[in-house]
């Protein structure tokens, strides 16, 4: 999802349906990582039903050879 102007961080927009009522709730609130799982908990504005989204992480594992990673900032440049 694009974002318009110029903010100092994401905005996290997502959009999940009630599971009693059906009624759409928007968060902006986003996973959190609890347990090995994306995990986030949230409240119908309708029907105040509580419900909890759950999301599998994907293993990963590091490169094992190439190059690394650029770095993203270097501190000793920007003094």
């Amino acid at each position: 999802m694009t974002q318009k102007g110029s903010h100092t961080w994401d905005l996290h927009l997502q959009y999940h349906r009630c599971p009693k009522c059906g009624y759409i709730i928007e968060s902006r609130s986003d996973f959190e990582n609890r347990f090995g799982k994306y995990i986030k908990e949230l409240i119908c504005n309708r029907c105040q039903q509580q419900f909890t989204l759950t999301k599998e992480i994907k293993p990963t594992f590091g490169p094992l050879t190439g190059d690394p990673q650029p770095v993203e900032f270097d501190w000793n440049k920007n003094k």
